[in-house]
């Protein structure tokens, strides 16, 4: 076997009674095109993340369901992974050969070119995630991994000002969208 890779303690933010379920039977494929990464299950590196997730969940269950509900996380190791499996975002290699991807899809397919989209966030992040889950999809890659800037929050503008004097990188996530399920091992409740 060629290069692998290996990411331990990945934590997913859920409600109590999904983890319970996920435990029990195991992570299904969600999401759709305009997810992050388009279908997946997410992961993040930083348990803070998967706890804001895992709150954010819980609080659109309770606005339906006026119930109380306890927010969870669940953890997973990816071991041994091929990397020809992984279309990993951070990698140079891996994003030249989406950009000529995309640039091919945009300029050949539906003539228009990259330079001539408007500065539209919402449709540009939409547009991107249905590229990075197309291009997956094609690649047959098992996981994708890319650091995304978070949106702006009015709370955090003072925040990202002061880090950019710094020099300070902020706001960015690592996102770990995994494709296939089986590549999960060592699931595990992450706390309470």
């Amino acid at each position: 076997m060629g290069y692998t890779e290996s990411y331990y303690s990945l934590s997913h933010g859920t409600d109590q009674q999904s983890a319970q379920k996920i435990i029990k039977e195991g992570f299904l494929i969600r999401g759709d095109a305009t997810s992050w990464c388009g279908k997946g299950v997410y992961f993040y590196d930083i348990k803070a993340k998967a706890w804001w997730a895992a709150n954010r969940k819980c609080s659109e269950i309770r606005k339906e369901i006026d119930k109380k509900i306890k927010p969870t996380i669940i953890l997973a190791d990816i071991e041994k992974i091929p990397r020809e499996d992984i279309f990993d975002l951070r990698v140079k290699d891996n994003l030249d050969e989406f950009e000529k991807f995309v640039l091919g899809v945009i300029e050949d397919s539906y003539h228009i070119s990259i330079d001539s989209i408007e500065d539209d966030t919402e449709r540009i992040i939409q547009m991107r995630a249905m590229l990075v889950s197309f291009f997956a999809e094609q690649k047959r890659c098992k996981l994708v991994i890319g650091n995304f800037r978070q949106r702006p929050q009015p709370l955090h503008e003072h925040a990202i000002q002061f880090a950019d004097s710094m020099d300070i990188v902020f706001g960015i996530e690592t996102i770990y969208c995994v494709k296939d399920t089986n590549i999960l091992s060592n699931i595990r409740l992450g706390g309470n």
